[in-house]
């Protein structure tokens, strides 16, 4: 895939052809999301990009500007090639959720290393590292947000309850859900590399969204499948 351009002066990596761009990302990416700043080797960023150290520092300046270019690089594919492609014309508030899901996956599946490394902001270790990225990160849930919130369908949930009540509820249980979530990225109990953890955990996700359906929509309004 092309390599995002970034609002930093690395013309002479932006020179290179896409497959040797694709390959460097990938090992710098890659080694960062797994060791963190303080932790990640440029020597192995090198050898698993298949190119001198000095290389690495003459495209990139240094660690630190690598590691803020991977960053910004991992927000941009989030916001374009993830929050920016959903398109739902559903006012289902539980189908949104689905659809954000669903997306998330594919782009995963296109490029799991960027997700790896954002998924890291989450360790406790990393925190500093990622905190100039704070609005940023919070630029893109307030996307999310929008498409989930605005515009929502309340003659879907159950008549003896009131819609705007019940999107609140909705709303307390999903940031519950995520923030448990985020706690166990944390811990280290959910590993965002590892194809069958993730595969276990977007089970649980549809398993949750199928209980809050049934606890707070009209019966029979249900999505019929995954």
């Amino acid at each position: 895939m092309q390599v995002w351009k970034g609002g930093g002066s690395f013309d002479a990596f932006h020179a290179l052809d896409a497959e040797k761009q694709t390959r460097i990302v990938n090992a710098a990416l890659a080694e960062f999301a797994v060791k963190g700043f303080k932790r990640a080797s440029t020597n192995a960023i090198a050898e698993n990009a298949q190119i001198g150290k000095g290389m690495l520092f003459y495209y990139f300046g240094s660690k630190d500007e690598l590691f803020d270019f991977l960053c910004q690089y991992a927000i941009e594919f989030t916001r374009n090639r993830y929050v920016r492609r959903v398109e739902s014309d559903s006012g289902d508030f539980l189908l949104r959720h689905k659809a954000l899901t669903d997306a998330k996956r594919s782009a995963m599946a296109e490029f799991p290393e960027v997700f790896a490394l954002f998924e890291s902001f989450y360790r406790e270790e990393n925190e500093p590292y990622f905190s100039k990225f704070a609005d940023d990160i919070a630029d893109i849930k307030r996307e999310v947000y929008s498409k989930i919130y605005d515009g929502v369908d309340y003659s879907l949930f159950r008549e003896d309850m009131d819609g705007r009540s019940v999107v609140k509820y909705l709303r307390w249980m999903m940031d519950a859900y995520e923030t448990e979530t985020a706690e166990r990225l944390r811990r280290g109990e959910l590993d965002a590399n590892d194809g069958q953890s993730l595969a276990a955990e977007w089970s649980r996700f549809y398993a949750f969204t199928d209980d809050l359906r049934k606890a707070y929509y009209k019966e029979g309004k249900s999505d019929g499948n995954h």
